[in-house]
C-alpha cells in the first residue's frame, strides 16, 4: 500500500470519528448548557480585547462597544421570540408591541412618577405580558394559524405605534426624553441604570441574555417544552393525546412578551430618547425574529448565532456604504438566503459540513444519522 492510499484511508477515519464525537455530544442532555457557557465566556471577554492587536490589526477597527450592545438586545429579543414561535410554531410578526410597551413602561413611570426603571422595567414586563395574553386569547380562541397569526400580531403591534404616537399623554409622536439620573437616585451606576460609558451597559444587556437563555433552556428540557414542541409539529394530534394546546400557547406568548419587553427596557434607558417610530416600527418586527430564523428557530443558540451573524454585519455594511437603509437590504438578503439555502439555520452547518464531505466522496460515514439528534 503507498503513502498517499494509506494517508486517504486515515484521513476519513479521522473526519469520521471527528463526526462521531460531536454528534455523540450533541446527544448529551448538558451539552447545550456547555456550549452557552463557553459562548457567554467568551462573551465576558470580548469587549476588553478590542483594542488588542495583531499582525498590526484590532477587532476595534471594524467592532465597538456599541455594536455589541445593539447585537446583545436583539439576541434577547429573538431568544424572547423564539420561546413562542420557535418552540410552539405560532410565527409572530408584532413582536415590537412588547418590545415598546417595556421601553415606554420604563420610561413613563420614570417621568411621570419616579418609579426606579428596574422597577418601571418589570411593571412594563408585566403589561406587555397582559397584552401578549389578550392576544393570545383572541388569536387562539378563534383558532388563528400561519399566516393569519402573524398578520394578526402584525396588527396589534400597529395598534400601539398609531396609539403612542397620536396621545399626547403617551409622548405623543415626539416620544420621551430620559432623565438625568440625579433627578431620581444619587447619580450614575447601576442603581440608576445609567452609565457615564458604554461597558457597563454591555454587561447589563449581555446579563439579560444570560438569564433569557437559561430560561428558553430550562423550558424546553422540561415537559412545558415537550408540549411547546408537540403544538409545533402537530397541534391537531397533540390535542388528540390531551394536551391542552389553547393553555400551553397563551404560556408560550406570555412568557415570550414578558422577556421582550426587558430588551426594550433596556433600550430605553440606554439611548436619550424614544419614540413610536423607533421602538414600535415595522422593521422592529423584523429585527426581532431575524436572529432566531438565521440562526436557527427553536434552538437556543440559534439567536445568538443569529445575532452575531446580522446585526454587525448590517452594521459594518451601513457605516461602509453611504446608502439610507443599506442595513435593511443586508437583512433582506440574509433572510432571503437563509429560507432557501439553510433552513435550519446556521446552527445546523456543522452537521451539514460532514454531510458535504460524504457527498463529495472524501469519505464513507458510519453514523445513522435517522438515529441522531441534531438539535442545537
Amino acid at each position: 500500500m503507498s503513502m498517499s492510499e494509506s494517508t486517504a484511508q486515515t484521513q476519513p477515519s479521522r473526519i469520521d470519528r471527528a463526526r462521531l464525537r460531536y454528534r455523540t455530544f450533541r446527544r448529551q442532555w448538558y451539552s447545550t448548557a456547555v456550549l452557552l457557557a463557553g459562548v457567554f465566556g467568551i462573551l465576558l471577554v470580548l469587549p476588553l480585547t478590542l483594542n488588542l492587536y495583531a499582525f498590526g490589526l484590532s477587532l476595534g477597527t471594524w467592532v465597538s462597544v456599541h455594536m455589541l450592545i445593539l447585537t446583545l438586545v436583539w439576541a434577547t429579543t429573538g431568544q424572547a421570540w423564539n420561546m413562542m414561535s420557535g418552540y410552539t410554531g405560532q410565527f409572530s410578526f408584532g413582536h415590537a408591541a412588547f418590545f415598546g410597551l417595556g421601553a415606554y413602561g420604563t420610561i413613563i413611570l420614570l417621568n411621570t412618577a419616579g418609579l426606579n426603571p428596574w422597577l418601571g422595567m418589570l411593571v412594563g414586563a408585566t403589561i406587555a405580558s397582559l397584552y401578549g395574553l389578550l392576544i393570545g386569547v383572541l388569536c387562539f380562541r378563534y383558532d388563528l394559524r400561519g399566516h393569519y397569526f402573524a398578520l394578526a400580531t402584525l396588527a396589534f403591534a400597529e395598534l400601539l405605534r398609531h396609539t403612542f404616537n397620536t396621545v399626547s399623554q403617551l409622548g405623543g409622536a415626539s416620544g420621551f426624553f430620559r432623565p438625568l439620573p440625579q433627578e431620581y437616585a444619587d447619580g450614575f451606576g447601576l442603581i440608576a441604570f445609567q452609565f457615564e460609558n458604554a461597558l457597563p451597559y454591555y454587561y447589563v444587556i449581555l446579563a439579560f441574555l444570560i438569564v433569557v437563555s437559561a430560561i428558553s433552556l430550562v423550558i424546553k428540557q422540561s415537559r412545558l417544552g415537550l408540549y411547546l414542541f408537540a403544538i409545533r409539529e402537530n397541534e391537531n394530534a397533540a390535542s388528540a393525546v390531551g394536551i391542552p394546546t389553547y393553555r400551553y400557547k397563551l404560556v408560550g406568548i406570555t412568557v415570550s412578551a414578558f422577556f421582550t419587553a426587558w430588551a426594550g427596557a433596556f433600550w430605553a434607558m440606554y439611548f436619550n430618547t424614544i419614540r413610536p417610530e423607533t421602538v414600535y416600527d415595522i422593521l422592529v418586527n423584523v429585527e426581532v425574529l431575524l436572529p432566531a430564523i438565521v440562526g436557527g428557530i427553536g434552538t437556543v443558540l440559534g439567536p445568538i448565532v443569529g445575532a452575531f451573524l446580522v446585526i454587525p454585519l448590517a452594521e459594518i455594511a451601513r457605516q461602509s456604504v453611504d446608502i439610507a437603509g443599506f442595513d435593511h437590504v443586508i437583512y433582506g438578503v440574509l433572510l432571503i438566503v437563509i429560507v432557501l439555502y439553510s433552513p435550519k439555520g446556521v446552527v445546523s452547518w456543522p452537521a451539514r459540513l460532514f454531510e458535504l464531505l460524504e457527498d463529495r466522496g472524501l469519505y464513507e460515514s458510519t453514523i445513522d444519522d435517522e438515529n441522531m439528534d441534531n438539535d442545537e
